[in-house]
């Protein structure tokens, strides 16, 4: 009878073999309820060779992130950044224009209220000019009272 050795690998063998992390190895052998063929030191858990190849399967046929991060250059962030400012600047100049109409509106204001004011004193001065009518006021002081306080007084 041949005695055949079958390799066994840790976990961080079966990430490394896979070119995937340790901690994704952990959670697919979690997910998929893998048992381990033996414990060793340190509460190692080793896997047999079926395990290495569904491995592979699944990692072969699990899509790669194509989104790799792109390296950034000093050019690519001077462009950013001049961009930003060109926005900017053209946020400041569309606040200008709006304060402009505003300070336009405030002075237009300001002179209603000068012309109320010159009509309010001229008016008020109008009337202290007037005549005091002392009869009418004699009969508009009647009115106030009733027939009986008229009768006594």
């Amino acid at each position: 009878m041949a005695n055949t050795k079958t390799k066994i690998y840790t976990t961080t063998e079966l990430a490394s073999i896979c070119s995937v992390s340790v901690a994704s190895i952990s959670s697919y052998i979690k997910k998929h309820k893998l048992k381990p063929i033996k414990t060793g030191d340190y509460n190692a858990k080793y896997y047999s060779e079926s395990v290495l190849r569904q491995l592979k399967e699944y990692y072969k046929n699990k899509p790669k992130s194509s989104l790799k991060r792109q390296q950034t250059t000093k050019d690519d962030i001077i462009d950013q950044l001049q961009a930003r400012i060109k926005e900017l600047s053209s946020t400041i100049e569309l606040l200008k224009e709006q304060l402009n109409v505003k300070d336009e509106q405030i002075a237009t204001a300001n002179r209603i209220a000068d012309q109320a004011q010159q009509l309010d004193l001229t008016t008020h001065n109008q009337q202290k000019s007037l005549p005091i009518d002392s009869n009418n006021e004699q009969i508009h002081n009647q009115e106030k009272h009733s027939w009986i306080w008229r009768l006594f007084h």
